[in-house]
């Protein structure tokens, strides 16, 4: 009787899986026993999902062909109310269908049970077809290294049930399946039985080892490796590999691990050179690379940007062709938008370079990279444009304006906002520029009032919708409130809602000023402070100024507020004079003070410093709203991106604050 219990464990999770495997009404289809090869004919109803009344829905299916997930998109249509139709053609190979539905941002994946569909055996009888079983056990094995990212919120498998699905795969496909499968069934195997299971998982090693080869011997490591945790084995497996396969991924593994402890630049990029002639990313195992963390992205970085440090950006020239995805994005944010943001090199220098990223980045729209595998067709399109919009045509369009090609520069502002939809102030202020270059007045006006209401104005923007109103009404009176109904009135109360009012004592400072007047803390009792710790070497710091400026204009004949540019972290002898000038060129209303050198120290950083250890934080910019007492009320800290929205956030925290005193 003491074997019982766990045949009937087993008997019982049979069924209760198989239960579970069976789509719901919501999705019916037919032959109800479909056999590889075979077309489905898919019935979808959203009624009493999470779709129900929803509009534009669309299907993704996942197929597990030959024991490897591929997605695609499902062809819904709409053949009645609440109701669509699909066919799916399935391939000999095919052992199971996984299915998820969506509309905007909601998801049916059948209350996190999903919709899978296990097809039979097509040598008949009542098995499964290769795969089936493998597909719903691997599923939800997130735990275990394996599954769809994304699609469950909360994958769960219990190691019984893992163990029972590979053992079902392994046993009913032993010829399709021993090999693929055989580093999940050794951890089904360990997971379920333990110690009691070794025999079995030696079992596999021999096997694999019997049959040889580069992949089985990996397999026979990573068994080693995270199943039974045994080094010594593992370790003789590296060198017996590293020495029959000098090309392989052992050996690629010591080389990436070489030349990423490389500290001397001039020698990591000679090891980074010659790990892609002597690994080329299409002959390695993404698998393996990713549990390993080798990254050829990294490795082309290495190459391009320690190169780009030196000023030699032709490098881009030998390279441009094989990069993956990840290093595109990288190396253009690294050599092209830094450089721009910090005008460490001029716009002119750089347009050759980020065509040339961004020409390539544009090769990918139609080959989706093989890391995202799990993303179908449609997915990867918005995935695509989204990295496209955020991590290039922002700063593109910009670096496009700069050097006056205003009609390309257009071109890719309107691409971008398909995606980003008036949410990124810097693009919205270039397309309006770039709008009204061409004289497209009306285009013009329209943008302005749009990004009015997602709130991601510049002050120039704000300009030209004053002189609008102004032209309409002949007259200022009102504009402030005019102002204010443009924007999304829902957004803009959640904005503000967020914001956490404080009551703690600020650590007491004095500072000079531009002028060398000294400005000490307890002579500005009964003023409200806005205080802004920035530095010279801050990209996000200046990026922030046009919005305060906007708020230092809403507050310049208020009396009883003050705000203080605190410039901090300075290094350069003539730090001072390059402030000044930089305050004077761009026209700044600011009132900058300069933080004093520690004691012994060589930077100015005395007041930041006692500001982060008072109140357990770091990072510019950061602003602090003080109240009339002397007592820190909010503090901010970073730039989310747009003037007006940062100028709303002000002068809610000084409103907020004038009211407590």
């Amino acid at each position: 009787m003491k074997y019982l219990k766990p045949y009937f464990t087993l008997f019982a999770l049979t069924l209760l899986c198989q239960a579970y495997a069976q789509p719901k009404e919501s999705l019916t289809y037919e032959p109800q026993r479909p056999l590889p090869g075979q077309t489905l004919a898919i019935s979808y109803s959203p009624a009493g999902t999470p779709l129900q009344g929803k509009k534009d829905i669309r299907g993704v299916v996942y197929l597990y062909n030959n024991y490897q997930w591929q997605t695609i998109d499902l062809a819904l249509k709409p053949t009645g109310k609440e109701q669509f139709n699909a066919a799916l053609p399935l391939a000999k190979d095919c052992g199971a269908a996984v299915f998820k539905f969506m509309a905007g941002d909601s998801t049916d994946n059948n209350h996190d049970k999903s919709y899978v569909i296990m097809l039979g055996d097509p040598a008949g009888g009542m098995y499964n077809a290769p795969g089936a079983y493998a597909a719903w056990g691997l599923l939800r094995a997130k735990r275990f290294g394996y599954g769809i990212p994304g699609y469950f919120k909360n994958p769960q498998i219990t190691d019984t049930a893992f163990y029972y699905w590979m053992n079902n795969e392994i046993t009913r496909h032993p010829k399709e399946s021993s090999e693929e499968l055989a580093v999940p069934f050794a951890k089904g195997i360990y997971a379920y039985q333990g110690q009691a299971g070794i025999k079995r998982i030696n079992n596999a090693i021999t096997f694999l080892s019997q049959r040889g080869g580069e992949k089985n011997l990996m397999r026979v490591r990573e068994i080693y490796s995270t199943v039974l945790r045994q080094k010594a084995p593992a370790d003789s497996l590296d060198n017996l590999m590293a020495t029959e396969f000098p090309h392989g991924s052992i050996a690629a593994l010591r080389a990436y691990q070489k030349l990423n402890g490389e500290r001397d630049f001039a020698k990591k990029i000679s090891l980074s050179e010659q790990f892609l002639v002597d690994f080329p990313q299409s002959a390695a195992d993404p698998a393996f690379d990713e549990e390993n963390r080798i990254s050829y992205a990294a490795v082309y970085q290495n190459i391009i940007i320690l190169n780009a440090m030196n000023k030699n950006f032709d490098v881009l020239n030998r390279y441009i062709g094989q990069m993956p995805y990840y290093a595109v994005i990288v190396v253009y944010y690294k050599i092209i938008q830094i450089a721009h943001n910090r005008k460490d090199e001029s716009d002119e220098k750089l347009f050759p370079y980020a065509k040339m990223l961004v020409d390539k980045m544009e090769t990918f729209r139609n080959q989706q990279p093989s890391e995202y595998w799990y993303l179908a067709p449609s997915e990867w399109k918005k995935q695509f444009e989204n990295d496209m919009a955020n991590s290039f045509l922002i700063t593109h369009v910009n670096l496009l304006k700069n050097i006056g090609k205003y009609d390309e520069a257009l071109q890719y502002a309107l691409q971008a906002q398909q995606t980003l939809g008036y949410k990124k102030a810097a693009l919205n202020n270039d397309e309006v520029f770039l709008l009204n270059h061409q004289g497209r007045k009306a285009e013009t006006d329209e943008v302005l009032i749009k990004s009015m209401y997602e709130n991601q104005s510049s002050p120039e923007m704000i300009a030209l919708i004053k002189d609008n109103y102004i032209h309409q009404y002949k007259s200022a009176d009102g504009f402030d409130n005019y102002l204010q109904s443009l924007k999304n009135a829902a957004e803009a109360k959640a904005s503000t809602a967020k914001l956490e009012m404080l009551n703690k004592e600020m650590p007491d400072w004095n500072m000079y000023d531009a002028s060398g007047k000294l400005i000490r803390f307890k002579d500005l009792r009964g003023k409200t402070l806005v205080m802004d710790f920035w530095a010279s070497w801050c990209v996000p710091c200046k990026a922030s100024f046009p919005g305060m400026q906007l708020a230092v204009e809403k507050y310049r004949n208020d009396p009883d507020v003050e705000f203080y540019f605190v410039d901090t972290e300075e290094r350069a002898p003539d730090y001072k004079a390059q402030i000044n000038q930089f305050i004077k060129d761009n026209h700044y209303p600011f009132h900058v003070l300069f933080d004093n050198k520690l004691k012994g120290g060589s930077m100015t950083e005395e007041v930041y410093n006692s500001i982060c250890k008072a109140f357990s934080i770091s990072g510019i910019p950061q602003k602090l709203i003080i109240d009339k007492n002397g007592r820190l009320r909010f503090l901010a800290v970073g730039y989310k991106g747009s003037p007006s929205a940062l100028a709303d956030e002000i002068a809610a925290m000084v409103e907020a604050t004038k009211k407590v005193n």
